[in-house]
C-alpha cells in the first residue's frame, strides 16, 4: 500500500507575475538598466503577467544591445 498523495499544486498566476517582474528587475539591474514601470500584473487567461511599461529610447537601446550581445554569445 502506498502513502497518501498530494495533488500537484498549480502555481498562483498572480504571484508568478510578481516574482517574474522582480526577477526581470534584478536581471536588468545587473546591466545597469531600469525599466521604471515593470511590475507584476493581474493574470491574463490564468497565466502570470508582467507589465513592462515604457522607458526612454536610451534605455531601450541599451536593453537591445545587451540582448544582442547575449545572443552573440550563444
Amino acid at each position: 500500500m502506498t502513502g497518501p498523495t498530494t495533488p500537484t499544486a498549480k502555481p498562483d498566476p498572480y504571484l508568478h507575475g510578481i516574482n517574474s517582474a522582480q526577477r526581470l528587475i534584478a536581471a536588468l539591474a545587473l546591466h545597469g538598466l531600469t525599466l521604471p514601470s515593470v511590475r507584476g500584473g493581474y493574470p491574463v487567461m490564468e497565466h502570470g503577467f508582467v507589465e513592462l511599461g515604457g522607458c526612454s529610447a536610451e534605455v531601450a537601446d541599451r536593453l537591445a544591445a545587451a540582448l544582442e550581445k547575449a545572443n552573440e554569445a550563444k
